[in-house]
């Protein structure tokens, strides 16, 4: 069942986890465990939400960051976190030995986002570091060998694929862009970048992303206070408002994959945490929503781990 809706017909999301977050992210729904996993990047706290009775806890407390992460063909979850390290944990077991160590460069960085692949591969991207080197799209194939997917990188971000698997859009937070770049599902090979979304214009900036059953692509938008629907062409097709500013993330859970699940951030970014007097109301909270369409269940990584 889904949230209430307005009487134009636009849905009002709902608060189902009021967490604090200082910048909640990376929702994904467990399909085996039917629960919605997500992450407070820099406290690197882990959450789990039980749609089934409206529970959430944290479920993991760990050191340094959590950036992002994947579901394993496993179950199991994988990690992605400060200094380019990979680690996986599951709820019986904890944490495991890490797949990555830390990766040259990348030790005053940090993973943001991240995605798995249709052939288990996950595309990850780090932050720009403080003295202003830029990011980078890594792949990390099933072996844990690591390569380079887009070099120099502004902030990456949201990561999905067209329904066809030719084609993967790529966010960069800093640019303001979606870029869609032509995906070689045999190599996990990104290359023809085009322009997908100029968000130059535009109110807050774009930030996490899916792609629904349909094709469409739904971007939440940092200090734009909305998810946004956009057709493969680029049109921007619907809005939807959020009383929370750091609108940080979407993706689509539940059984039917009807119900939108949205974090958002008390921020700001990798500064102190704000308050929602100034952030607005259910800023750094889990939202749902239903936007009338369904999204598709994402692709499970099958990265070797020890």
């Amino acid at each position: 069942m889904g949230p209430d809706s307005e009487r134009d017909g636009s849905p009002t999301p709902e608060i189902v986890a009021d967490t604090h977050c200082h910048t909640g992210e990376g929702p994904l729904w467990h399909p085996d465990e039917e629960a919605l996993y997500f992450v407070d990047i820099p406290r690197a706290d882990l959450y789990r939400y039980d749609p089934a009775d409206g529970s959430h806890e944290r479920v993991l407390d760990a050191e340094g960051a959590i950036g992002g992460f994947t579901i394993q063909e496993s179950g199991a979850l994988l990690l992605f976190c400060d200094e380019g390290r990979v680690q996986p944990w599951n709820p019986d077991r904890g944490l495991g030995d890490p797949v990555v160590e830390s990766i040259d460069g990348e030790g005053d960085s940090r993973f943001n986002d991240v995605i798995a692949g249709p052939r288990g591969r996950v595309f990850c991207g780090t932050m720009p570091t403080p003295d202003g080197e830029p990011g980078t799209l890594y792949r990390l194939d099933t072996d844990g060998s690591l390569s380079v997917a887009v070099e120099d990188a502004e902030l990456s971000n949201g990561l999905g694929f067209t329904p066809d698997r030719r084609h993967a859009y790529f966010t960069e937070t800093e640019a303001s862009r979606i870029s869609r770049y032509r995906f070689d599902q045999a190599t996990g090979e990104f290359s023809d970048r085009e322009p997908f979304l100029d968000a130059s214009d535009l109110d807050g900036h774009p930030d996490g992303m899916t792609v629904d059953a349909e094709g469409h692509v739904w971007a939440a938008f940092w200090d734009g206070g909305r998810i946004a629907r956009y057709a493969p062409d680029g049109t921007e097709q619907r809005r939807v408002a959020f009383s929370a500013k750091k609108v940080s993330a979407v993706t689509f859970g539940g059984p039917d994959y009807r119900t939108a699940y949205v974090t958002t951030a008390l921020g700001p970014g990798e500064g102190p945490a704000g308050t929602r007097e100034e952030e607005g109301e259910g800023a750094g909270a889990l939202f749902a929503a239903d936007l009338g369409v369904a999204g598709a269940p994402e692709f499970r990584s099958r990265i070797e781990t020890r």
